[in-house]
């Protein structure tokens, strides 16, 4: 639930009337992923959704059952195709949702609502199968520790909270959910085996934006609807305002390069963190440019023609920047979309973005000329691979083989590095068993 934390604010006002419906567990293509919650009302009112709408009013129906019992209650819903009024997932996937009286989860939930800024980490039993209606019924709301890193707090259940609380918090990257089963030979005091939902609310990526013009505007606005918190950036009095960056979190009047390193040096830029830079000005990008590019971040854009982009790496090379720092420079920023409006600029450099992002946490590229209708396989899988047809695929190694219709030097479209040093250390699990080798 804590997808939607601050959402349910209101719902914890009259926690009587609320259940808490969370998706646990998912297989095959579904809409939504593990973690994904909805509250419920007595009289039918929803704040959310945890599917396309396929199973939402039998999720519903639960709820409001589940605020009648008091109980905790597991139920899976998968694909139905016997007839038309079955309750099932059409995209052929399996979910499994969690139903939970609001007055039930962890009172440390209250206290979480007064620190918007917080990520948090939150552990609940889960029933063992799913006649186990009551299996989840548990004390919650205990503070087991801090991470001055990321200021997450760790909310356990029970008396081996303590026990457990390092075991899971070690193992577990910021964001998303995941199920974890502790058998009685990881945990000796636990005769029988556990089923753990560990859910993990980051706080939000940050966007940094680094030139006021119309394009920034229009990338703030919509990054904002994606969840970041967005900075805009400008030296300039007259183009560095809130009333042309309404979409924003915060404008502020500086010189770039002097606030990207205020920043670094407050710890509020991180590997998590975006640059995207829309100067049109050396004196400006150049040296945040430099800056931006040592360091450890998600994404480092800038705008330009290719000429500009050029004469951009020439003096940044010049300057002392090594090769393999201009090579995590995106210029010209943003995939070749047609884009020519600043809100079609803007969904452009997000898409890139979001494509840059899903490498690094799969160690899969995915090519950003397809399209899914010419792909197989998930189609929320990001493994998925394009159907048959014109390939250039790098190995490992970096040798091109094959070719792409068009003229041009060729890029590899997608690169296979090797699955295991591609997550690196930490990486989230795919699996239980992974999670498992984490305790």
């Amino acid at each position: 639930m804590l997808d939607r934390l601050h959402d349910y604010a209101d719902c914890l006002a009259d926690p009587d009337r609320w259940a808490i419906a969370t998706i646990v567990e998912v297989s095959g293509s579904v809409p939504r992923p593990a973690g994904t919650s909805m509250a419920v009302r007595n009289d039918g009112r929803t704040i959310g959704s945890i599917s396309g709408g396929c199973v939402e009013g039998a999720v519903v129906d639960a709820a409001i059952g589940c605020l009648d019992t008091g109980e905790v209650e597991l139920h899976s819903f998968g694909y139905a195709d016997d007839d038309g009024i079955s309750v099932g997932l059409m995209c052929g996937g399996d979910v499994r949702v969690v139903v939970q009286p609001l007055r039930t989860l962890p009172a440390g939930i209250l206290s979480a609502l007064a620190h918007p800024d917080r990520a948090l980490r939150l552990v609940r039993e889960l029933p063992l199968d799913d006649a186990a209606r009551n299996g989840g019924v548990l004390t919650f709301g205990r503070t087991i520790a801090a991470d001055a890193s990321s200021r997450a707090r760790v909310l356990l259940p029970g008396d081996t909270a303590a026990d457990l609380g390092d075991r899971v918090h070690a193992g577990l990257d910021l964001g998303g959910a995941h199920v974890v089963e502790i058998t009685d030979r990881s945990v000796p005091e636990c005769p029988v085996a556990r089923r753990l939902l560990v859910e993990s609310s980051a706080t939000p990526a940050r966007l940094v934006i680094y030139g006021a013009n119309d394009f920034s505007a229009a990338l703030a606005q919509a990054a904002a609807v994606l969840g970041r918190h967005v900075t805009v950036c400008d030296a300039r009095p007259v183009f560095a305002t809130r009333a042309r960056h309404p979409g924003a979190h915060e404008v502020v009047l500086a010189h770039p390069a002097q606030h990207f390193a205020a920043e670094t040096d407050a710890g509020r830029i991180d590997s998590r963190t975006a640059i995207v830079v829309l100067t049109h000005d050396p004196r400006f990008d150049l040296p945040v440019l430099d800056r931006a590019l040592r360091a450890d971040l998600a994404y480092v854009g800038a705008m330009g023609s290719r000429v500009t982009h050029e004469k951009r790496v020439q003096e940044l090379r010049a300057g002392g920047l090594a090769d393999a720092h201009l090579d995590r420079l995106h210029s010209p920023i943003g995939l070749d979309l047609g884009a020519r409006t600043p809100a079609e600029v803007a969904v452009s450099v997000l898409a890139e973005l979001i494509l840059v992002e899903t490498a690094a946490r799969t160690g899969i590229t995915a090519s950003p000329q397809r399209k899914l209708r010419d792909t197989t396989g998930d189609v929320h899988d990001a493994r998925r691979v394009c159907a048959p047809g014109p390939q250039l695929v790098a190995p490992h190694g970096g040798d091109l083989r094959g070719d792409l219709p068009g003229d041009g030097p060729q890029r590899p479209a997608t690169q296979h590095p090797d699955p295991q040093s591609a997550r690196g250390p930490g990486a989230e699990p795919r699996r239980t068993e992974e999670a498992l080798a984490w305790m």
